[in-house]
């Protein structure tokens, strides 16, 4: 029988180990203030309840984890408001976060190919979506989402370091050594 071929990878980087470290420790950092974001969509209408984050008006995390646009699927008409699918933002920031974790503790062992240019996709798309969130909170809502901008800063850091990440493997053609 002939043997099975292995599959060749490039070894990681220094600079490529240190990013895994910030990528988990960003994973880190999103996946906590996920879990109080769903702390706060979970109690925010029970009597009472005063979430550490409302911290006036103009600046009220629960006006804006109450609006349509917390739940982005069934805002868009994709899925029925209440459905199994129509998750909210913190489930949502939980799952991807959860992710980046993940992914950045199995970096070393570089198993996934193409793992640059996938985690730039994902990390773009994230930026994106952040952008999206932004206008919505600016120009749409009105009002400013302290919580929310904890997420917006871990996904425009989570998107700076897979930019020099993407740059630094040679994917591009050009290589270099960066943060």
């Amino acid at each position: 029988p002939e043997p099975t071929p292995q599959r060749t990878y490039m070894p990681l980087t220094a600079a490529s180990k240190r990013r895994a470290i910030k990528v988990a420790l960003l994973g880190l950092v999103g996946l906590t203030i996920a879990t109080y974001a769903l702390s706060v969509e979970t109690q925010m209408h029970e009597p009472g309840y005063e979430a550490a984050c409302d911290i006036g008006a103009g600046f009220s995390c629960t006006a804006v984890f109450s609006s349509e646009y917390a739940h982005p699927l069934s805002h868009w008409g994709l899925v029925k408001q209440g459905d199994a699918l129509d998750i909210g933002l913190a489930v949502a920031g939980m799952a991807l976060y959860s992710a980046y974790f993940v992914a950045a503790c199995l970096w070393r062992l570089n198993l996934v190919p193409y793992r640059q240019p996938l985690f730039l996709a994902v990390a773009t798309a994230g930026a994106c979506f952040s952008c999206y969130l932004l206008y919505v909170l600016k120009f749409i809502l009105g009002d400013f989402c302290i919580v929310c901008t904890g997420f917006h800063c871990v996904n425009f850091s989570m998107f700076a370091v897979a930019l020099f990440e993407f740059f630094d493997s040679g994917t591009s053609g050009k290589g270099g050594k960066r943060a």
